[in-house]
């Protein structure tokens, strides 16, 4: 059985940001979705894996147990973790997986211990490695989850000088390991802020403060009246008044620019507020609350097959269809094609960089997307309409006129 400390590392993203994110969520119940369970098999196999010193390929087709119950490890999940299972062994020193540690001496609270997925431990260096499964990227640079583990392998082992922080993502295929350095001096410098932050979310009192990060994943987001009134007055609009009137009267083309922009700047919150609300209710109904004005309804479904692939190939050919007309074949995508991995051999193989930059330069075709509207902090570069700003102080060429 899995023990998940109060103040986990891998939801300090959330409450380091929102310290009343702890007590909030502790009001629902502990569900699992089918990502979450996808990854703990995905761990599962890796910890086999280091443990037995078996390459991944070696349990395709085989059953394994962990707490989400029994999984088949096919191909594909052998693929991902053979990539973490091939740089573990590649690397020098002592391999540890699956260990749990406490930063409690460095943050004066029994509340942040965390199961590291790997360690590697040469000399006074420590590298801690944590596997993920998921398609969000997920950076290793001030990242809170092995920040707390590092701090947590720093209090049983104070003679360590250097750690290397390191995410392993297969599904990320141009980068699928990516790393940070740190020094013991800079790690204690993080464990004030963490010390301060652990303090602020045991608090009864704890205050919430929404934020994009913090509130997507959040159980309690859709019952949050401090993300409610967040967005409402990001907007201009008042949760005590008719909130449905008031959207109503907002005319786009009245709006000043500034209230353009503090409106798209609240949008991601808005539309995270929307999903968890439509969560919430749909939980309260599904429980056997009545919401006046409110119903649950099926929505559109779709149709798939009774049987496996196999079987209904039979089961199509005996009915006359010919057998070239019940399959088809489709050229993969090019991020799908980004993302393979195949084993060849002994070895998991994936394009290598230079295979990638020749995907990229030559084989693809790109066009632009749709034009959209971001906050001016967003990394990408603008689209430049006005040509004014890049001839500041001289006049404008006679083509531009």
């Amino acid at each position: 059985m899995s023990f998940h400390a109060k103040l986990s590392p891998s939801k300090a993203h959330r409450w380091t940001k929102c310290a009343g994110s702890i007590r909030e969520e502790a009001k629902y119940p502990d569900t699992r979705s089918a990502a979450a369970t996808d990854g703990t098999h995905s761990h599962t196999l890796l910890e086999q894996c280091l443990r037995m010193g078996t390459h991944p390929r070696e349990f395709i087709g085989r059953d394994l147990y962990d707490d989400d119950g029994m999984f088949s490890v096919d191909k594909e999940r052998a693929a991902r973790v053979a990539i973490a299972y091939e740089y573990v062994t590649g690397r020098s020193g002592t391999i540890i997986t699956e260990t749990r540690v406490n930063p409690k001496d460095l943050l004066w609270t029994d509340h942040c211990s965390g199961t590291v997925d790997v360690q590697i431990h040469d000399g006074d260096f420590v590298e801690i490695i944590d596997y993920k499964d998921g398609r969000n990227m997920v950076e290793a640079e001030g990242n809170e989850q092995l920040e707390l583990y590092a701090l947590g392998v720093l209090a049983e082992n104070p003679h360590v000088n250097n750690f290397r922080l390191t995410i392993v993502q297969p599904r990320i295929s141009m980068s699928p390991v990516r790393h940070h350095d740190l020094t013991r001096e800079a790690l204690m410098e993080k464990a004030d802020f963490y010390r301060i932050a652990a303090g602020a979310a045991s608090a009864p009192d704890a205050v919430l403060t929404p934020g994009d990060s913090q509130c997507k994943w959040c159980k309690a987001a859709g019952n949050c009246e401090a993300l409610n009134v967040n967005v409402m007055e990001a907007i201009n609009m008042f949760p005590s008044i008719d909130v449905a009137q008031q959207a109503a009267d907002k005319n786009p083309n009245e709006l000043s620019d500034q209230q353009l922009r503090e409106i798209i700047e609240a949008a991601p919150l808005l539309r995270q507020l929307l999903d968890k609300v439509e969560e919430e209710a749909l939980r309260r109904i599904q429980a056997g609350a009545t919401i006046s004005g409110l119903k649950a309804v099926y929505g559109r479904g779709s149709r798939s097959w009774a049987f496996d692939d196999e079987e209904m190939i039979k089961k199509l050919t005996r009915m006359g269809i010919p057998k070239k007309d019940v399959l088809e074949t489709k050229l993969i995508s090019p991020a799908k094609a980004e993302k393979l991995t195949w084993v060849k051999g002994e070895t998991t193989k994936q394009l290598s960089e230079r295979q990638l930059k020749v995907l990229e330069n030559e084989y693809i075709k790109k066009s632009q997307g749709k034009l959209t509207i971001v906050s001016e902090s967003d990394r990408r570069e603008a689209v430049i309409f006005n040509a004014a700003p890049m001839f500041p102080n001289q006049e404008l060429p006679a083509w531009l006129r």
